[in-house]
């Protein structure tokens, strides 16, 4: 049975994927700092048969990585590695909380880091394994109104780029993820403007689709039509792009609307 590490994994995108690659026939370990609904993650997917178990740990500290990492050391190799737990701060920075800020670094780029460097270590990747690290849009059309959040998914895109070449003379893939808007109670939590909800990807639809890029050992991927065209604008006519961040995200942080 092949093995699947998931962070973030009790809700939203992270527990979609858990479902996902369970059906799959992987077995799973996820690692969330909701220990009551990492639980309940857990129930609900061993009651359909899947093998889980959750490690509680806030990846933010650096104490907790350092005990996530030994777990998983003294485990099973891993086939493949889920960097998708991530929090956001949403507000003018001018203002902002800088210890929310930098939270948000160490949970979204640095704990990715750290995770990847010791496992390749201890050599804990099977051969033939994957990466993949969940960037964001916003690395290709910005986020005002949350600097530091598109400040580590920029980062955390540029270190899977780099890593991608060396690992794969190790037969280890890499593939970065860049999502758009997603049905989450993340995604509802940090929008300031929450009544186009359904249009989001549900979380399902893209597990599926980062499930099928894994298979095809795909670099990049880019899920949905929209999403793929607003990162070609963002690339070509950046001018146009900032002005609809600006108008959808910022002009809109004063006035959140339900």
């Amino acid at each position: 049975m092949k093995h699947c590490v998931i962070t973030g994994a009790a809700d939203g995108i992270g527990k979609a994927l858990a479902q996902h690659f369970a059906a799959a026939g992987y077995a799973i370990t996820g690692i969330d700092v909701d220990a009551a609904r990492a639980e309940q993650t857990r129930t609900e997917l061993a009651q359909r048969g899947a093998t889980v178990a959750f490690l509680h740990a806030d990846l933010a500290a650096d104490e907790d990585i350092t005990q996530v990492l030994e777990q998983l050391v003294a485990g099973t190799q891993i086939d493949v590695f889920i960097h998708n737990a991530g929090i956001n701060a949403v507000g003018r920075f001018v203002s902002s909380n800088l210890e929310r800020q930098q939270q948000v670094l160490n949970l979204n780029l640095l704990a990715p880091m750290v995770l990847t460097a010791g496992l390749l270590h201890a050599e804990q990747i099977a051969r033939g394994g994957s990466f993949v690290f969940v960037s964001s849009l916003s690395r290709f059309v910005s986020y005002p109104g949350a600097v530091a959040y598109a400040a580590s998914k920029d980062g955390i895109a540029a270190y899977a780029r780099s890593l991608a070449t060396p690992l794969a003379r190790q037969d280890i893939h890499v593939l970065t993820v860049y999502p758009g808007p997603t049905r989450t109670a993340h995604a509802r939590r940090y929008s300031p403007d929450n009544r186009r909800e359904q249009r989001r990807m549900p979380p399902e639809r893209l597990a599926a689709l980062i499930y099928a890029a894994v298979q095809a050992r795909r670099r990049v991927l880019v899920p949905g039509a929209g999403n793929k065209l607003f990162a070609v604008l963002g690339r070509y006519a950046p001018g146009l792009v900032e002005r609809v961040m600006r108008k959808t995200i910022l002009d809109r942080l004063d006035t959140p609307q339900s």
